[in-house]
């Protein structure tokens, strides 16, 4: 009996040390944070001609609280849009109409009005199941390759 006490108090221990190990690796995957698996436009893609929608497909459940497309200046049809200063230069504001989705979903659709030739770039925010908020950002061109930037897949 004395022998099979150390080895019970082995067996123990190490089911507790499995189960823990377990544990945290189960609560590191649920807390990953959701990114962006495909977009439609791509990011870094070339049109031929205005998308009449942009697609943003995630890898699990999000609600898409923002969402913001710009045109690089230089870009053909530009006049009568709201600019600002970006980092590459003058960025002008399109408006999609975009209204915050409280819906938690994997993929959104957001209509676009017919967009000139140029390059542009849009940039989103998710809230994932976990609550985590998360931004990301990607780039086309139209008629003209897309800005170079780093892609916020």
């Amino acid at each position: 009996v004395t022998r099979l006490l150390p080895s019970l108090s082995f067996l123990q221990t190490s089911l507790r040390a499995f189960a823990f190990i377990a544990c945290v690796s189960l609560s590191m995957t649920a807390n990953a944070h959701n990114v962006l698996k495909s977009s439609t436009p791509a990011d870094g893609s070339t049109l031929e001609r205005s998308p009449s929608e942009l697609a943003l497909n995630f890898n699990g459940q999000v609600r898409l609280v923002k969402l913001s497309l710009k045109r690089s200046e230089g870009s053909e049809g530009s006049e009568g849009r709201e600019g600002r200063e970006g980092s590459g230069g003058r960025e002008e504001s399109i408006d999609v109409g975009f209204k915050p989705n409280l819906t938690a979903a994997t993929s959104f659709a957001v209509p676009v009005p017919e967009l000139a030739s140029g390059a542009y770039s849009l940039e989103f925010s998710v809230i994932g199941e976990d609550g985590h908020t998360v931004a990301g950002h990607f780039n086309f061109g139209i008629g003209m390759p897309a800005a170079h930037a780093e892609s916020g897949h």
